[in-house]
């Protein structure tokens, strides 16, 4: 594994791995590392949060530009293996498919110990890793990779492949050719890919590579994109700690991060004591005048109470962001019920809460599918009692806009 992989840092029991894959001709060090001898992994090791929560590690693979190189490098890495006594294998370029298959065997073997795995691709990398996530979906509706970080990868092809592929038979080229079949069936499959990873996509101001056409895969789903003052170089080389491909993806990181931690902590219970202190919290008040069931307002705390835990979470502003566009989207599934109530005398205000409550479970992975991905819907439902706790949004089920009887 020593020879596939160079650890940055390596813990016993770690579940989460950053891992970077290079691009055409590129290799596990080089790629990354900026003209002052610093590696994008080390800069990103000096967060505190990724030192004290990840393993980082770059993916190494055979490629080179012509057959000829290729044959030239194979004949001295023969001339060490031998000199050192190992067994030699001999490398040659392989298309982005069997690539693919090969890092997924490591992801299932070499580095079973990680649950969560974080890729930041370049160039063909990015498409060896979408490669890898499609197969993973396809054959067990699950994949490892939980963040793919695309830096100037070539979803669309690479014009420059077209030239290259005259002078070279090599199979990566061909891969990456606009017009071949490869880049277009991993393209439809992808657009079609239930439970995909969080995927950002980047793509420089000055690459002449890879244009910001082809930087961005075609989805079905909002895309999050990213422009740099970069070249196809430097993407993934960024400068210092201040650079903005550093910056961003540092932050996505952590952000899906929190989104992991979400997960495992899953649905919290309410005790006596923390059920009590919400006695005359707004929301509870509006459910006792709609006389709704003692047992279904205590379920409506749990979920204001979730609801809450993922306020304090998620509170930078692109977070509140994201959130708000759920709060919009829930209020208006709460105005259509509230609407048919009042115009139907046989539904009373236990099925209003119901029907609204049943229509934010429907609508989870449609109308209020988000960008934060571990949001239940019983989170949702909470978001709901949090707008009926905020005296400036009209949430009620009941006709009686007052609460003063149970003051």
């Amino acid at each position: 594994m020593a020879q596939d992989f160079d650890f940055y840092q390596k813990r016993e029991g770690c579940r989460n791995l950053v891992l970077f894959v290079h691009g055409f001709t590129g290799d596990s060090k080089k790629t990354w590392t900026n003209a002052n001898g610093t590696a994008f992994p080390e800069l990103l090791l000096a967060d505190e949060t990724i030192s004290d929560n990840f393993d980082v590690a770059s993916y190494n693979y055979f490629t080179e530009l012509l057959n000829l190189f290729a044959d030239t490098k194979e004949k001295a890495r023969r001339i060490r293996d031998l000199i050192r006594r190992r067994t030699h294998k001999k490398e040659r370029n392989l298309d982005i498919d069997e690539l693919s298959k090969n890092l997924s065997s490591h992801l299932r073997f070499s580095l079973e110990q990680y649950d969560n795995i974080y890729v930041i691709a370049h160039s063909m990398g990015g498409l060896i890793t979408k490669s890898l996530i499609k197969n993973d979906l396809n054959l067990n509706s699950h994949t490892k990779v939980k963040l793919f970080i695309s830096l100037a990868v070539p979803h669309q092809g690479a014009s420059s492949a077209v030239l290259g592929s005259i002078i070279s038979s090599n199979l990566q080229i061909s891969n990456l050719n606009p017009v071949e079949q490869f880049i277009t069936e991993l393209n439809q499959s992808w657009v079609y890919l239930d439970s995909k990873p969080i995927t950002k996509y980047f793509y420089g101001g000055y690459d002449n590579i890879v244009t910001k056409y082809s930087a961005v895969a075609i989805d079905k789903i909002e895309k999050d994109i990213v422009s740099v003052a970069e070249d196809h170089t430097t993407i993934c080389k960024p400068e210092n700690n201040q650079a903005i491909v550093y910056l961003s993806v540092l932050k996505f990181i952590k952000e899906q991060f929190k989104n992991e931690e979400l997960s495992d902590i899953g649905f919290q219970k309410l005790n006596d004591s923390d059920g009590s202190d919400l006695d005359n919290e707004l929301f509870v008040l509006k459910l006792i005048v709609a006389n709704i069931e003692e047992d279904t307002q205590d379920n409506a705390k749990e979920l204001y109470y979730n609801a809450e835990f993922v306020r304090k979470l998620f509170n930078s502003r692109h977070d509140k962001e994201k959130l708000e566009r759920l709060f919009v989207n829930i209020r208006q599934l709460y105005k259509d019920s509230y609407d048919k109530y009042l115009a139907d005398n046989s539904v009373n205000s236990g099925i209003l809460l119901s029907e609204v409550h049943t229509k934010i479970t429907e609508q989870d992975s449609l109308l209020l599918k988000s960008l934060i991905p571990s949001l239940q819907n019983f989170h949702k439902k909470g978001m709901l009692h949090q707008m009926a706790n905020d005296s400036t949004c009209d949430i009620w089920w009941c006709k009686d806009k007052s609460i003063d009887k149970v003051k």
